[in-house]
């Protein structure tokens, strides 16, 4: 999810002097000059905003570079259009309904137990859109932490301190967190958060890590994703 001035100078003539000098070439005599367009009611005041994008360029995507040191190996997948969310199963939230634009990246081939990284960007039509988009996404994920899909998977939503409506969500795999730290559990973890008209998920699919680790990794991933909605910020960069 900016004006100029125009000033008048007007040279005087000193008392102590006699007469003036002749005007140079570029003075104009403030009687004879054309009156300055005043702005009239059909006139757009400025309001300061600055233009939003109307697309999903691959440039707002985290780069491959932003994966690398966290896990995922192998080929980068990228594709725009109108897709699911990469929730889990069991939370599953279906397509964004007033999606302008959508991209997905998946980095990662998700063999030999290695996780995959995955980014979404979704552009609604407006910031209200956006927020009903993202409170909807937070109560699929609130609906699931009632729901396993086994006897030992279980999620746990937590907030997360990124952009507008941070929220996190960590998959723990063998439900160790019903009996101790959820930090300690091995399992995986994203995070969905929003600017102006566009919402973000950065996670990560699978692997062997412990949740406090995967979370650490994806905040700073979700942090580096939200700069990259700059474009959609009507207050600027």
């Amino acid at each position: 999810m900016r004006t100029s001035t125009r000033t008048l100078t007007v040279a005087a003539c000193s008392l102590a002097l006699a007469g003036c000098t002749s005007a140079g070439p570029t003075t104009q005599d403030p009687s004879t000059a054309a009156a300055e367009p005043r702005p009239t009611a059909s006139d757009p005041a400025p309001t300061g905003s600055t233009p939003v994008a109307t697309d999903v360029p691959p440039e707002v995507m985290l780069p491959e570079t932003s994966w690398q040191g966290t896990g995922p190996e192998g080929p980068r997948e990228e594709s725009a259009g109108v897709v699911a969310w990469r929730l889990p199963e069991s939370c599953d939230a279906g397509t964004p309904t007033e999606a302008v634009a959508m991209r997905t990246v998946a980095q990662g081939s998700g063999e030999a137990e290695s996780p995959v990284g995955v980014h979404q960007v979704v552009l609604l039509p407006d910031a209200d859109a956006a927020v009903a988009e993202a409170d909807r996404l937070t109560a699929a994920l609130a609906a699931c932490t009632r729901y396993a899909s086994d006897t030992a998977t279980t999620y746990a939503v937590e907030q997360l301190e990124v952009g507008a409506q941070g929220v996190g969500l960590a998959t723990d795999d063998e439900g160790a967190s019903a009996e101790g730290s959820i930090d300690d559990a091995v399992g995986s973890y994203l995070g969905l958060t929003r600017r102006g008209p566009a919402i973000t998920l950065v996670g990560f699919e699978g692997g062997e890590g412990t949740i406090a680790t995967v979370r650490a990794s994806v905040t700073e991933r979700a942090q580096e994703a939200w700069g990259l909605l700059c474009a959609y910020d009507e207050a600027g960069c």
